[in-house]
């Protein structure tokens, strides 16, 4: 029980707990029992509702009055007898209450992937041993042997700290497992991720997830999905609903602090304001009650547009696409940049010379990024998600630098692709410098203590074991530092660097996929190697790899890889046959646009 009381109060200390109540619609004024030991939880809901705490065991001393909710906060893991245990709580309950179980899996994929159990600090005591720990069937079978109906929700990473709430009606496989656990060790025996949509798409999503937010009662919710924005300052955290009545559906922002009403009601006004056109549209918002109700728009964005395109080599294709996204962008009446408060509020103090030739529109919409631009049923343009608009001027090529930047399909394209895409829009090395410093004080201006710093003070060790190899250590230089690194196949290196340009050097030749380099969480685009090839995002050393990093921040460097050959003999023989190759298809395609060739295709 030590571990399990060691991260339990790892948690517990953390603001984000609340995050996985903080969507659900709760009744105002009800009657709460709170069955936990969580101090937050206790004053959220202390705060909220007229609230009693208790324990399973001390369940007899309340006295006879019922509840409209009890939440059992983790308090059923450990417990052998649950069924004598939830007689017990439903008879504090009112008739038309509801009683919401917080509730690890035993069969929680993590512990497949390599994550120790809470309960009991080991790898794969579950199925080692009895556990008192239950899965989806045992709960099913015990809710169906007492006659109460049972609603799942699978909150994620886990419902200790919730960043999205999935329901058997609302899938995806966008779950951030970053941070999914305290232990200073695991494994990784495969890419979760991956895994999660396979089990999604064979119907095996709920048998495997990681915890469980059950609710008995006689009513079902008709929230599907919720995602909760709560890493940002008061009055930017909101949580997003998906909700279905019959085979209707809706999206509702909820803001989570009173102050985020100005913010939504900032929203409302682009919208009203917004010319129609041929083109696209905004996604139809209404505001009422101090919640933006949007209209559900089915189709497919143009983030996994690009992506297909993508997997295809297909760069015309994609430059088509960023056409459109700029041709939307500038829409409406072109201006000239001036800059006003609002501006240096968001965006900081910036070398204005460097934005003064910029085209620029006024009260827009910066996140016109291509996830946010869905291509409808009808085949017309959707925009959604438009919740950052500011009333400054915007350089339209400061937004496609953003579209850029936060693409996930296009950073899998390699250096000069990307380069050629930035150029197409007049985005050059001076102003990509500007656009990143503009980006990191809006990034500030709207973001709070992020998940991820609580898990930088943990040490923590992670062995990677996706692919048996013989292996060594990889030896990482950064300036007069040098590192050994565990040779795992997938590695995740870290370390804090100054706010200036770095490189980064490997002992050996190499040929790695570089899965993406991030300081302080941001993806960095700012980067020059020395590959004599590069792939999609495999790269190709035929000398020592040394990687030149632009970088204008201090604070924790990233850099995830996954090294496919380090120091062996074969690396030159590959990188030679890939060359080779090339070159004779370039001799194929001269021959084929030859007139000889076409004289004899005749």
């Amino acid at each position: 029980m030590k571990q399990t009381r060691k991260y339990r109060d790892f948690y517990n200390n953390i603001k984000y707990r609340t995050n996985v109540f903080e969507w659900y619609p709760f009744k105002e004024d009800a009657k709460l029992l709170y069955v936990g030991d969580s101090a937050i939880l206790e004053s959220y809901f202390l705060q909220r509702f007229k609230c009693s705490t208790t324990s399973l065991s001390d369940l007899d001393s309340l006295n006879d009055s019922t509840f409209d909710y009890i939440i059992v906060d983790g308090e059923f893991d450990c417990m052998y007898d649950k069924e004598a245990a939830l007689c017990d709580l439903l008879n504090k309950l009112d008739l038309e209450g509801q009683l919401i179980l917080l509730t690890n899996n035993k069969l929680a994929l993590r512990y497949f992937a390599g994550v120790k159990e809470f309960e009991s600090d080991e790898f794969f005591g579950n199925l080692k041993k009895h556990t008192n720990l239950y899965s989806k069937n045992q709960w099913d079978t015990l809710f169906s042997k007492l006659k109460v109906h049972a609603q799942y929700y699978y909150p994620y990473p886990d419902y200790f700290l919730t960043t999205q709430v999935l329901s058997d009606e609302w899938l995806t496989g966008n779950i951030n497992l970053e941070y999914e656990d305290c232990h200073e060790l695991r494994y990784r025996f495969f890419n979760e991720n991956i895994a999660l949509q396979s089990l999604v798409e064979s119907g095996d999503f709920a048998t495997f997830s990681n915890s469980f937010m059950i609710i008995l009662s006689n009513h079902k919710s008709n929230i599907i999905y919720s995602k909760i924005s709560s890493e940002r300052k008061d009055n930017f955290k909101i949580c997003t609903n998906i909700l279905k009545d019959q085979d209707t559906y809706r999206v509702e922002k909820i803001a989570l602090d009173p102050s985020g009403i100005s913010h939504f009601e900032r929203i409302h006004q682009f919208y009203k304001t917004t010319k129609h056109n041929d083109l696209f549209h905004y996604c139809p918002v209404q505001l009422e009650n101090n919640t933006l109700i949007f209209d559900f728009i089915k189709g497919e964005n143009l983030e996994s547009i690009v992506n297909g395109y993508v997997k295809h080599d297909q760069l015309d294709k994609i430059i088509e696409i960023m056409d459109l996204l700029y041709k939307i962008n500038a829409y409406g009446d072109i201006i000239d940049f001036k800059v006003n408060q609002e501006f240096i509020d968001v965006f900081g103090k910036q070398d204005e010379s460097l934005l003064l030739d910029q085209k620029c529109i006024r009260f827009c919409d910066i996140d016109v990024i291509l996830e946010n631009v869905i291509l409808t049923q009808n085949h017309t343009y959707s925009i959604l998600d438009y919740e950052w608009v500011f009333d400054c001027t915007i350089p339209v090529s400061f937004i496609m630098y953003r579209a850029i930047l936060h693409s996930i399909a296009l950073s899998k394209l390699n250096e000069e692709e990307i380069e050629k895409i930035y150029l197409r829009y007049g985005i050059t090395k001076e102003l990509k410098e500007v656009y990143l410093a503009m980006e990191e004080h809006f990034q500030a201006y709207v973001s709070d203590l992020k998940i991820r710093d609580y898990y930088s003070s943990l040490p923590r060790q992670v062995i990677d074991l996706r692919k048996e190899i013989d292996r060594d250590y990889v030896d990482i230089i950064i300036g007069d530092d040098k590192e050994d690194v565990f040779n795992s196949g997938q590695i995740h290196y870290e370390k804090e660097v100054g706010c200036s340009d770095f490189k980064i050097e490997f002992g050996k030749k190499a040929i790695f996929k570089l899965n993406g380099i991030k300081v302080n969480g941001n993806i960095v685009s700012n980067f020059k190697t020395n590959a004599t090839f590069v792939i999609h995002d495999d790269y190709y050393f035929i000398d020592v790899p040394q990687i030149d990093v632009q970088n204008k921040e201090a604070g924790l460097f990233e850099f995830d890889f996954y090294m496919y050959y380090y120091g062996e003999d074969c690396i030159d023989n590959i990188i030679n046959l890939i060359d080779a190759n090339h070159s004779l298809n370039e001799e194929l395609n001269r021959l084929k646009s030859s007139k000889l060739y076409r004289f004899m295709k005749k």
